[in-house]
């Protein structure tokens, strides 16, 4: 689902007349990165605001523009071997994203999921 300029997978729920939408914990961090990066383009102060107080902005943000919001663009300061760019570039391509967007999806992704487990380590998990 694209939810404000991301791509992200989640599960929609439908009950009577009533949708609810359901992102994995993983997912929430991995937008709410993304929100903070984007509405701090559009001139939003973000840096301690909750999920929840971000979504509201980035409603209002796209109420505004009246189209989704898009990721500031990054030229990455190193160089990528060539067959690895061009998979890269491939698999941004299916994803909608620029190669420079995926790369930072999957880097985010990665902390999460590196920080996730060291705090699960520290608790004994």
């Amino acid at each position: 689902m694209n939810l404000f300029g991301y791509k992200t997978n989640c599960l929609v729920n439908v009950h009577n007349e009533s949708i609810s939408i359901t992102l994995p914990d993983e997912n929430q961090k991995v937008l709410q990165n993304y929100l903070r990066r984007v509405l701090k383009k559009y001139g939003q102060h973000t840096e301690n605001d909750a999920l929840e107080v971000l979504i509201s902005k980035a409603i209002q943000v796209e109420n505004h523009l009246g189209t989704h919001m898009s990721e500031p663009k990054v030229k990455l300061p190193y160089e990528v071997l060539p067959e690895i760019k061009e998979k890269l570039i491939e698999a941004a391509t299916i994803q909608g994203l620029s190669a420079t967007q995926l790369l930072i999806r999957i880097i985010e992704t990665q902390c999460e999921s590196i920080l996730s487990e060291g705090e699960g380590i520290e608790h004994g998990i």
